[in-house]
């Protein structure tokens, strides 16, 4: 394997198994930068559709960052030699 590639899954390790960093630090601080909340915490806001309550923001939010993480997995897979 080459250098390359071993730091590509190194890398994707990192992301994926979340050691180093802490994801729900990282979410947080995102959601911290949007304005748009007005102080409401995620799991205060609902995300409806027609009158439905599908899910609050915070359990959108965590599946949608998983859902990324798997995307840039793939990205970061594409570029191995």
């Amino acid at each position: 394997m080459s250098e390359v590639n071993e730091k590509l899954e190194e890398i994707k390790e990192f992301l994926e198994e979340g050691e180093g960093y802490s994801r729900d630090e990282v979410i947080t601080d995102i959601l911290g930068q949007m304005l748009v909340l007005n102080d409401y915490e995620a799991d205060e806001i609902g995300l409806f559709w027609d009158d439905e309550n599908l899910t609050d923001l915070q359990s959108f939010v965590d599946e949608f960052y998983e859902k990324v993480i798997e995307q840039i997995s793939n990205v970061l897979e594409s570029f191995e030699e």
